[in-house]
């Protein structure tokens, strides 16, 4: 049967807190379903237990007992944020710095939140915006109305004949099409411009809030 570790020290407990906050970024925020979040996470309580076994090499400390502890010191911050009677009520100086870091989480928390809501609401406003497809469009070919001789107009004060229009020749005809055919291309390009514009901006908004 292995010996018991001693209890931790004072010197110990405000050393984990001091690396826990040195660390909080990569310690208490991120997904836990995360697998490369998890991982990230290991190694830093590994690297914290080292830093403590370095300092206090009497009592080597594993990743494991560091997170573990942790999870007791904040069980302890909290009862005493419950229990504290006054605010000028002395508080270890172990427990106040745990309270610091946790006041810091819930910031970043709300924080967090905000981000995401109002990310949320602006890929609803994208979607509902800016749903932009590409379809060929279909061009209405041109008519070409030639007026009989005879014809007057009756709102005209010297009921003069109206002249006939001149029929546009093939190759102008064709040039037309082509001309209305790109003009609406060009406006399908310039709304599927903005559209992945847009986009961009909300995937690198959503890559800041990951990290």
């Amino acid at each position: 049967m292995r010996p018991r570790k001693p209890n931790w020290s004072t010197e110990q407990k405000l050393l984990l807190v001091q690396l826990v906050k040195a660390r909080r970024e990569g310690l208490l925020t991120g997904r836990h379903s995360c697998r490369e979040t998890a991982t990230n996470r290991r190694w830093a309580w590994d690297e914290i237990a080292e830093e403590i076994s370095t300092a206090h090499p009497d009592v080597p400390r594993t990743g494991k007992e560091c997170e573990r502890h942790w999870f007791i010191e904040q069980a302890k911050a909290r009862e005493a944020m419950v229990t504290q009677k006054s605010p000028t009520e002395h508080i270890n100086p172990v427990t106040n710095l745990v309270l610091e870091i946790l006041r810091l989480q819930r910031k970043d928390t709300e924080f967090r939140d905000r981000m995401e809501e109002d990310s949320t609401s602006c890929q609803e406003e994208e979607e509902e915006q800016m749903e932009v497809k590409y379809v060929p469009t279909t061009v209405t070919p041109f008519i070409n109305i030639e007026l009989p001789l005879n014809h007057t107009n009756n709102n005209s004060e010297d009921n003069a004949p109206a002249s006939p229009l001149c029929p546009l020749s093939p190759s102008a005809e064709k040039k037309t099409l082509e001309i209305s055919v790109l003009r609406r291309q060009e406006r399908v390009l310039q709304l599927q411009e903005e559209y992945y514009s847009l986009k961009i901006k909300h995937l690198k908004a959503r890559m800041l809030m990951d990290l």
